[in-house]
């Protein structure tokens, strides 16, 4: 058995196909397919089954892209030791991040681990979709919690709250609501991929919570551009508190009903759990986690 045919696998499976496989490794289809078939022959089992374009792991496949990327995670972890001698770290690390904080705050400290080490290679996938991190070959994701997966490592990294806010051309305009109950009389913003027509925000005040039900003003599925709505007088939307400080702080937006608030969300950075990880991963969990701790969430 070739364990070249090993990684090949890892790769097939990281790029979603035999045709991206084909163009990352500059290697013929055709040539990728009979290594495949030659892996399916040695364990007598199909690995994958093909639907169209896509394909899905069977449960022998699954297992053993398990195995096959712990053995490129030996190869890479090689490498980097070699790498280490020369006083270098190296290699790509491949995350997956929802949009919102992916936009804001990721972004920015991605950026400044790469000017610490600016040998490591970073591929960043940006999808409120949830990634499954063995079938799909990523290193580690940033998710909301709360976590339910106990197959993975979660490092919490904090939390922020959701807010109402508004502009001030709006309220003064519309008027300040003085209780949740006046929100239905307001155009409200909502956030996400709801198609009906009715809405509902949760608030809290003092472990006591009320659902407010309205019927959108405007909803969008994208967290940058409900904030530029509500910078732009649409009405009262829910923000979490990192994406809006800002501008609450130049005086753009105001804190509407300010003893009420949405859920919190929490954020957790999360890993497969391996007995070697590769050095490049260790160095960009631990800065992330440290530069969490300095975040104004």
């Amino acid at each position: 058995m070739d364990l070249n045919d090993w990684l090949v696998f890892t790769k097939i499976i990281e790029a979603g196909g035999l045709s991206a496989a084909s163009r990352l490794l500059d290697v013929p289809k055709s040539t990728l397919s009979r290594r495949l078939a030659k892996l399916e022959d040695d364990f007598g089992s199909r690995l994958l089954v093909r639907r169209g374009r896509t394909f899905e792991l069977t449960d022998t496949g699954r297992l053993f892209y398990r195995e096959a990327r712990h053995l490129a995670n030996l190869v890479a972890t090689a490498s980097e030791r070699l790498a280490e001698s020369t006083g270098q770290e190296g290699g790509t690390l491949r995350m997956a991040a929802p949009k919102t904080p992916g936009g804001y705050f990721l972004g920015i400290w991605l950026a400044e681990f790469l000017q610490q080490y600016p040998h490591i290679h970073i591929e960043l996938d940006l999808s409120d979709s949830i990634v499954n991190l063995f079938e799909q070959g990523y290193d580690l994701a940033l998710r909301v919690g709360p976590m339910v997966d106990s197959s993975l490592i979660a490092r919490k990294l904090g939390k922020s709250e959701r807010i109402l806010v508004a502009s001030p051309g709006y309220l003064e305009l519309n008027g300040m609501p003085e209780s949740p109950d006046e929100l239905v009389r307001h155009n409200c913003i909502s956030f996400g991929e709801q198609r009906s027509g009715q809405s509902s925000w949760i608030l809290s005040q003092n472990r006591k919570s009320q659902r407010i039900n309205f019927y959108s003003a405007l909803r969008c599925d994208d967290m940058a551009t409900n904030l530029r709505l509500a910078l732009s007088g649409a009405g009262i939307s829910m923000i979490p508190t990192f994406v809006c400080n800002e501008s609450l702080s130049l005086g753009r937006l105001q804190h509407v009903l300010p003893k009420w608030s949405g859920p919190t969300a929490e954020f957790y950075l999360v890993y497969t759990e391996r007995e070697l990880m590769p050095k490049r991963l260790r160095l960009l969990i631990d800065f992330i986690t440290e530069r969490s701790r300095t975040e104004k969430w």
